[in-house]
């Protein structure tokens, strides 16, 4: 037996681990952009909400996103989070225009 031999069998064990393990990552990535594309329509529809002068029903949507990101686990997420915070306190007071705008910069993180 070459001295070879299990150098080989130990890449050849490693290539098919890493083979093993690509679709796992790959489905965890393709949940990962469902999750976020649906993230990204729930910001779309609550500055409909905030256009059409919809302001309690845009809080109840804006708390549903910020729970959904907050189970993200990233830092854009985080940041998302930041802005809908923000976003939730300019509606809470009346600041539709700036609600508008922090909720434009969070769907620009995602």
């Amino acid at each position: 037996m070459s001295k070879t031999s299990p150098i080989l069998a130990l890449m050849a064990a490693f290539a098919a681990a890493s083979a093993s393990a690509a679709p796992v990552q790959d489905d965890e990535l393709a949940g990962r952009e469902q999750r976020r594309s649906h993230l990204q329509q729930q910001l779309r529809d609550v500055r409909v909400e905030l256009y059409c002068s919809h302001e309690d029903h845009a809080l109840q949507m804006m708390r549903e996103t910020r729970q959904a990101l907050i189970a993200q686990h990233d830092e854009v997420s985080e940041r998302g989070v930041a802005h809908l915070d923000k976003a939730i306190w300019a509606v809470r007071h009346g600041d539709t225009e700036q609600a508008l705008n922090l909720l434009q910069d969070a769907h620009r993180l995602g």
